[in-house]
């Protein structure tokens, strides 16, 4: 099993967040260690799917707003 300090420092890699020493030593690391390299392929592909992600509210949402801010305007 993987350490959480290791698993922050992973989310770190993978958002190109971490210190030039430290991102050094995990990349020698990767590469000795095939659990870890998946575990690493795996937070890549979930950052690849995450951008992808439409991040825009639906029609439907939009409308309950603006009719409860009507509701609202109508009863001062």
């Amino acid at each position: 099993m993987i350490k959480t300090s290791t698993q922050n420092e992973l989310i770190q890699y993978v958002y190109d967040e971490l210190a030039e020493d430290v991102c050094e030593q995990l990349e020698k690391s990767l590469m000795q260690d095939d659990e870890l390299a998946e575990c690493c392929s795996e937070l890549l592909l979930i950052q690849h799917l995450l951008d992808g992600v439409v991040k825009a509210p639906t029609d439907r949402s939009v409308n309950n707003i603006i009719n409860y801010s009507r509701s609202l305007s109508l009863q001062s």
